[in-house]
């Protein structure tokens, strides 16, 4: 990178040369050199600004375009690949480990609630760099716990479970109880992505689609519409700050006109199950003509899961390049393709959609002055833009710092941006005034730029332009500090 001095510091040099004694001479002089050495490391283009009243800087930061893995986006660890994950040649890196757990594996006995089984289960999502999106479910293998269909819920035995009687004032009470458990736990932690308004039906999927000869029996036990409407608002109130996605065959449209994301657990299938009715074409694209579900993505997310594997749609001969297009269109945050390998063939395609999935930030351009006084107001007016599909859908604040020369932070501060709302196709101003602190030695600093994780302790999210550090902050700029 080429860069030169702003014009207001070159004035400052000059009239220095004139007037200072030779030893301010020598400090102005170790001080400049400091500038160069710092602009020197930075990637961005620095136009000089400094013919207006206060001299400033704009700097225009390089756009990269390879894979960010970033939290709440791309391709979900499913159940960590069920001990047997497959290896980064044959599934791209995953940032969202995705479970789905029985009630009886969450309550075993009454009240018991299996606390410790989930944490673990967090802390081994976060020692590889993954925060949890669960689901429950009280259909599938043991389903629903034996203590609870002891206390006379009725059921309906399918393979190695039961489908319980949803409409049973008993199973409503205890389920409450659980959802409130679990919500009073989890609820706004920064480790968990997002939660599917599950417990419904089979696999939690709001269907009766494992109900293969028994389906009278499941049609009396399915909840009734204000069941349904119940049981999803205990979702909704127990677990505020988190976000929230409705199955798609549940009360979907009531969901997102609360604030909830979508789900579809069948992407892809363009003929799966039957040449003449699929998913794609006959569930997805018919309820996406409600705008309420169709802009459902502006607050909350979008996720989908495929159907079958990726190498099914490869024996299918299914349209790949369609498939994923229409993820895009549907502004889709996290698929899970199962942890099963993606065909080689396939590959290219598969990293380029992950290059457009969920949110993708630009900053475009960052101005400021080129120099600060201690205990005074700093400037930073900033362009973003956003290039994926979709928001952030977390409060993840952007943050600024000052760094010396040695690498040492002087100063840290959070902008008042709000990223949630930063939506794609459109550019994002954002203007902070930060104040220099009081101690600060005269010299130049390192102008730092990150988003940082919800508690705002450290670096959370890549950024689609290079420089990145090792601590995931970006160089950007360089502020000179005189007194």
């Amino acid at each position: 990178m080429q860069y030169q001095l702003p014009r207001g510091i070159r004035q400052m040099m000059n009239h220095s040369i004139r007037t200072l004694l030779p030893s301010s001479l020598v400090f102005v002089v170790i001080m400049l050199q400091g500038a160069w050495s710092l602009a020197g490391k930075l990637d961005a283009i620095v136009h000089d600004d400094s013919a207006q009243a206060e001299p400033t800087v704009t700097v225009h930061p390089r756009e990269i375009k390879s894979v960010l893995y970033n939290p709440g986006m791309g391709l979900a660890d499913f159940h960590f690949g069920f001990e047997h994950p497959p290896s980064t040649d044959e599934y791209p890196r995953q940032t969202v480990a995705y479970f789905r757990w029985s009630w009886s594996d969450l309550e075993p006995e009454e009240g018991q609630y299996a606390f410790d089984f989930v944490d673990r289960i967090i802390n081994q999502a976060k020692a590889k760099g993954e925060t949890l999106a669960f689901r429950i479910m009280t259909e599938y293998k043991a389903g629903s716990p034996a203590w609870l269909l002891r206390k006379g819920v009725g059921s309906v035995k399918l393979g190695g479970g039961a489908f319980p009687d949803y409409n049973s004032p008993t199973f409503l009470l205890y389920h409450e109880k659980l959802i409130k458990a679990f919500g009073e736990r989890y609820a706004g932690s920064p480790d968990i992505d997002h939660v599917d308004i599950g417990s419904v039906g089979c696999w939690g999927e709001w269907n009766m689609a494992c109900c293969q000869g028994v389906e009278a029996q499941c049609k009396q036990y399915f909840p009734v519409e204000d069941n349904q409407i119940k049981i999803t608002n205990w979702y909704l109130k127990y677990f505020p700050g988190t976000p929230l996605v409705m199955l798609h065959g549940g009360q979907l449209k009531y969901a997102v006109s609360q604030g909830a994301g979508w789900r579809g657990d069948c992407f892809g299938d363009y003929g799966y199950f039957s040449p003449t009715w699929n998913h794609m074409e006959h569930a997805y694209t018919r309820v996406l003509q409600d705008p309420a579900i169709s802009n459902a993505w502006k607050n909350a997310p979008v996720q989908f899961e495929v159907c079958g594997v990726m190498q099914d749609w490869y024996e299918k001969d299914f349209d790949i390049d369609l498939i994923l297009k229409k993820g895009l269109e549907w502004h889709v945050s996290v698929l899970n393709a199962k942890s099963s390998p993606i065909p080689p063939k396939w590959r290219s395609r598969v990293d380029e959609f992950l290059t457009k999935i969920g949110y993708r930030l630009v900053l475009r351009e960052m101005t400021h002055a080129t120099e600060a006084q201690p205990g005074r107001k700093l400037s930073l007016r900033s362009q973003w833009e956003n290039i994926g599909v979709a928001p952030i859908y977390h409060e993840w604040p952007l943050a600024y710092r000052l760094r010396s020369g040695e690498d040492d932070v002087v100063a840290r501060w959070t902008s008042t941006a709000q990223l949630r709302r930063w939506l794609p196709g459109t550019q994002h101003e954002v203007a902070d005034a930060v104040t220099v602190p009081e101690d600060i030695l005269e010299g130049s600093y390192v102008l730092d730029v990150a988003i940082l994780d919800q508690g705002s302790r450290a670096p959370f999210v890549d950024l689609a332009i290079s420089g990145k550090r090792q601590d995931r902050w970006y160089p950007i700029s360089t502020v000179l500090i005189r007194r």
